[in-house]
């Protein structure tokens, strides 16, 4: 569980006191004189001259040399440090002192030293893959290949390296130069050499010099280690000894602490168990797969059932199910469908440093604060500030929490972050959050989150995970006390994770006969990978022609279900179902439409779609029916006032602007957000958003789940045609199976009430046109144009239009009038 840290400053002088106001000097105690300062020696002229500012330092030089001798690394980085020069001798005092002359500064010299190591670096490393060799340069070649033996290709590469560190170090992605990380370098290279001349496989230290002598191995300076090492603590000690050398080395060379380096162990080791486990079991059930099966088991004893999880589909899928028999569904185990997430590490020292610069910043612009609380979750870190006192004419008063919001982006400019939000105030909290990215950001994965204690408390089936909130707390809800979910956002992010995150979690934890899904999929990429799993009442919708039928099918559902319930004398579903459950009869599933792309809907049948959406959103809850739309278009042609009121549950991705975070939260906010799953979320019974880092799940694990129910679903046999009846109006025994459930329902859409009086009045006047349509049936052009059309493809009038309109091809039972022959 992730744990909230108190951050507590050390009092280090007045600027620390609360209040900000400073404390007065204290007064000496009675009795006891102040300390009387040294004065001043007086110089000619009666002016007093201050002491030579070459005194002190020496003075504080000799108190440090006191107290305790400095380190190997103080004294190397104290020759890189230019000293001041020392304060002449005898001077008079009149005389004012000489200008100190200006050197070659430090960072020169590191970029000149950085470019002689790639001007000697280049060459040689050229020089090794070169057949041309001259005089100097193979001398050259062979003093090195004697000294570091076959390490010689990787010294004018570690050259290089350096080099090019020492001139580029002034980039913010180049790590800093420091004595402890040039050493650490120093470090690795040598135990390379030890390693290397390992291989050279010597027995005695004569032949390890030969071997050098030759350009073998570690050369001359390897072979003086390995030798070193080997004669002292022989040959297992050296293994050891070089294992010590390397963890050394790689902390001090990318300054990490040794914890860190290790950090990839366990997950490792957690693999290799799987994998020994999985071996295991698959070489325990090779055997008794290879036994004969015996027809008639002795009396009183049972089979065995299939086992859970996927072995249980697999069973299912070899011995299907008698005709009649509906199926029996296994859900599926998470932890083999899921893989578990890897713990991120954090810095203390980091977030206190930053705490420090947001305490420091503010005050500068007059609004000190004091950080209490320091809450660091998966992609933000949240920091508590609590205001503080000011002085002004009417006395102490706080600073305004207004005050504090309006220095954001001084706060982002200060911190070097992309965008920080400030949550002002926290709800139920006494101080103000800033919300600042972290240097990098933790995968939240999706089994972590179903296997906590909140997604637990929750009642099944509509729950699902939504990912972690600031604090790293895990965070769930439940789609039945919403009802509905409104999820928008810009493009790349993170809706449709959310949407396939969502959809895991309820294939996961309910079977076909709890629950069914309608999904709509206008890109045709993103949901049609759910195609064949027994949950679909029909194949994932990509035409965005039949969506205006599927969601008048739903209505349809939805009054059907109206007449159960009220037939039953029950209010709702929960109701409805307990009853059915009582007396043994079919049970109603929940049913939830997911529609991925709602703009596009929008923009083919606007009134249709939003009066569809509304009916639904405001009778649908009691039937157990329940919609999830997704638009990566929050604008208010596509959200409107009408769909926003009857869905008060909503998610914001990162958006553009305020004004697309406006339409969907009715606040800004949401264009602050880092994206890659970062959101907000407003619950309908939350005063505010709360800000989380979306669940992660990979299409690796989603492929694996859609595999677990196809392979359930191709167990039960081929049944007939699906109608438009309600979900559970099934035949008894007959088992589920996806069919085309909207094509009699879309031909319905497509006929016009019209068409027929349009083609009589056509076949009585012996002539058809679009104006004699528009006066005799008073419909508008569009609609005339359409009856034509359609009158054209039924071969009842031509193709091409005459002076009197179109030809009459077909007069049906009627003969032509007369003026027709005529």
């Amino acid at each position: 569980m992730p744990e909230t840290r108190r951050y507590s400053k050390t009092s280090s002088g007045a600027g620390n006191q609360s209040g900000g106001a400073r404390k007065p000097a204290a007064r000496p105690a009675a009795g006891k004189a102040p300390l009387a300062q040294k004065p001043t020696r007086p110089a000619a002229g009666g002016k007093k001259t201050p002491a030579p500012p070459g005194r002190a330092p020496a003075l504080q030089v000799r108190k440090g040399s006191q107290a305790g001798k400095p380190s190997l690394f103080s004294r190397l980085k104290g020759l890189l440090r230019r000293s001041p020069p020392p304060a002449a001798k005898g001077r008079p005092a009149g005389q004012a002192p000489r200008p100190a002359s200006q050197g070659m500064s430090l960072d020169r010299k590191l970029d000149i030293a950085g470019v002689i190591m790639v001007f000697i670096g280049l060459p040689t490393l050229l020089s090794l893959f070169s057949a041309n060799r001259s005089t100097s340069t193979g001398g050259w070649l062979n003093l090195l290949s004697q000294a570091f033996g076959w390490g010689v290709y990787l010294f004018p590469a570690g050259l290089i390296a350096i080099g090019m560190w020492l001139i580029l170090r002034n980039f913010n992605r180049i790590p800093g130069i420091s004595i402890e990380r040039l050493f650490g370098v120093i470090l690795l290279f040598g135990n390379a050499l030890v390693v290397l001349h390992i291989f050279a496989f010597t027995n005695s230290a004569q032949e390890s010099y030969y071997a050098a002598e030759a350009g073998q191995g570690g050369g001359y300076l390897g072979a003086f280690i390995f030798e070193l090492l080997r004669g002292n603590l022989g040959m297992g000690g050296l293994l050891i000894a070089l294992g010590a050398w390397l963890v050394i080395a790689l902390a001090l060379a990318f300054d990490v602490p040794v914890a860190d380096l290790f950090k990839w162990l366990p997950p490792l080791i957690l693999r290799l168990q799987d994998w020994w486990d999985d071996w295991r079991s698959r070489k325990s059930e090779a055997p008794l797969a290879r036994m004969p099966v015996i027809q008639s088991p002795a009396a009183g004893v049972s089979p065995m059932p299939p086992a859970a999880g996927l072995g249980g589909a697999a069973a299912a899928a070899a011995n299907p199910p008698p005709a009649g028999t509906p199926p029996a569904w296994v859900l599926p185990q998470i932890d083999q469908i899921l893989e578990p997430g890897v713990e991120g590490d954090h810095d203390d020292d980091s977030d206190r440093q930053r705490a420090q610069i947001i305490e420091e910043t503010l005050a500068s612009f007059g609004a000190p604060v004091n950080v209490i609380e320091i809450n660091r979750g998966p992609t933000i870190t949240q920091f508590g500030v609590e205001p503080d006192f000011i002085e002004s004419r009417s006395g102490r008063m706080r600073v305004r929490v207004s005050k504090i919001a309006a220095l954001a982006d001084d706060l982002a400019l200060a911190l070097s972050a992309r965008a920080i939000r400030v949550e002002a105030p926290v709800p139920g909290k006494g101080y103000v959050g800033i919300e600042v990215p972290n240097e990098g950001s933790n995968l939240v994965a999706l089994r972590d989150t179903l296997e906590s204690e909140a997604f637990k408390r929750l009642k099944p089936p509509l729950r699902f995970a939504l990912g972690q909130d600031v604090a790293g707390s895990p965070a769930a809800a439940d789609l039945a006390a919403m009802p509905h979910l409104l999820i928008a956002g810009a493009t790349g992010s993170g809706k449709s994770v959310a949407v396939n995150a969502i959809i895991t979690c309820y294939l996961l934890n309910n079977t076909p006969d709890d629950l069914r899904l309608i999904m709509v999929d206008p890109k045709r990429v993103e949901l049609t990978g759910y195609n064949g799993i027994p949950h679909l009442l029909a194949p994932v919708v990509v035409e965005m022609e039949r969506v205006v039928a599927v969601l008048q099918w739903v209505l349809r559902e939805m009054d059907a279900r109206y007449q159960k319930l009220a037939d039953a004398g029950t209010r709702n579903i929960t109701e409805y179902n307990a009853q059915a459950a009582a007396r043994s009869t079919s049970r109603l599933p929940r049913l939830v439409v997911i529609i991925d792309e709602l703009a596009d809907l929008m923009m083919l049948a606007p009134e249709d779609t939003e009066r569809s959406i509304t009916r639904l959103a405001q009778l649908a809850r009691a039937t157990g029916i329940h919609l999830i739309l997704a638009t990566q278009r929050p604008s208010v042609e596509v959200v409107t006032g009408l769909i926003k009121a009857n869905i008060p549950a909503r998610i914001a991705f990162a958006v553009a602007s305020g004004m697309d975070s406006r339409v969907i939260l009715d606040q800004t906010g949401a264009e602050r957000l880092l994206g890659r799953g970062d959101m907000l979320f407003q619950a309908p019974d939350s005063p505010a958003p709360i800000r989380l880092q979306g669940v992660f799940v990979s299409d690796v694990e989603i492929q694996r789940l859609v595999q677990y129910w196809q392979a359930q679903a191709g167990a039960a046999p081929a049944a007939g045609a699906v109608s438009s009846a309600p979900v559970d109006a099934l035949p008894a025994g007959v088992p589920l199976k996806q069919m085309p459930l909207w094509e009699d329902t879309a031909e319905e859409e497509e006929k016009d009430t019209l068409y027929d009086e349009a083609v009589d009045l056509a076949r009585r006047q012996g002539r058809a046109s679009i104006s004699m349509l528009q006066r005799r049936l008073r419909i508008g052009y569009t609609r005339a144009a359409r009856l034509i059309e359609s009158m054209q493809e039924k071969g009842i009038i031509g193709g091409e239009a005459g002076p009197q309109g179109f030809e009459i091809l077909d007069y049906g039972p009627a003969a032509p009038p007369a003026d027709a022959d005529a």
